[in-house]
């Protein structure tokens, strides 16, 4: 019985997590272009691939792994456009 809890809880932490992490990805896609959102974004998706290691389907898993690595590049990419502008600013 204490199985059938833990992996309800597992896929409840799951399914609040993937909704959290979707309103993140929406606020960004609406215009709050910030690299500490983006960044926000990669670690939630970070504990939604490890966690789906444990029990979501293997196609989840992937989606969950692709989007990771969209975002990584979108984070890398602001934070080098910030860095751009801090130095020409300074210059």
């Amino acid at each position: 019985m204490h199985s059938k809890e833990s992996k309800l809880t597992a896929k409840q932490d799951i399914i609040q997590l993937h909704a959290a992490t979707s309103l993140l990805m929406s606020r960004f896609i609406n215009g709050h272009h910030c690299p500490k959102l983006a960044h926000i974004i990669v670690q939630q998706l970070q504990r939604l691939l490890i966690l789906s290691r444990l029990e979501a389907a293997p196609t989840n898993r992937e989606m969950y792994r692709e989007l990771l690595e969209h975002w990584q590049s979108v984070t890398s990419t602001l934070l080098e456009q910030r860095d751009t502008q801090r130095q020409s600013f300074i210059h």
